[in-house]
């Protein structure tokens, strides 16, 4: 008996010790209205772009495929990106990813039909320019 506690122990810590796996944003799956606004370096805010998306389930457990605004271009989420700190919890949100060229930091709010977040993205390898992107989006009904 002694033995199975031990080696219980033992694989509760290593278990705990792993990644774990993607916890789903607390968002209801639907269409959104998704505005965006980006500015880069010292320049202010642009025109803000607004667009229609459906938000899936399977979206929901990668945060880089809601609180981004690629989808806008009809760009997928970036593939050489690592969602870092995810932490969710009254009713906010925030995280880092890295990617092969910028590192990105997210933090903002969300409920379960709502989302408005920042995304700074600075450049790896010391050049260009940092840009921020402030999103918000809106639940409108079921995807169509």
């Amino acid at each position: 008996m002694k033995l199975n506690l031990s080696f219980l122990a033992s694989f509760a810590s290593l278990l705990f010790s792993l990644p774990s796996a993607a916890q789903p944003l607390p968002l209801q799956p639907g269409q959104y209205q998704v505005s965006a606004i980006t500015s880069a370096g010292s320049a202010g805010g642009e025109k803000p772009e607004t667009a229609v998306r459906c938000i899936r389930s399977e979206d929901l457990t990668n945060p880089e495929s809601v609180f981004n605004n690629r989808f806008m271009a009809n760009f997928k989420p970036d593939a050489t990106c690592t969602v870092n700190g995810l932490a969710l919890g009254a009713g906010k949100v925030s995280y880092s990813t890295d990617c092969k060229y910028s590192k990105v930091q997210v933090q903002g709010t969300l409920t379960s039909s709502s989302f408005s977040v920042e995304r700074k993205a600075t450049p790896k390898g010391g050049s260009g320019l940092v840009v921020e992107t402030k999103l918000s989006g809106k639940r409108t009904g079921a995807c169509t």
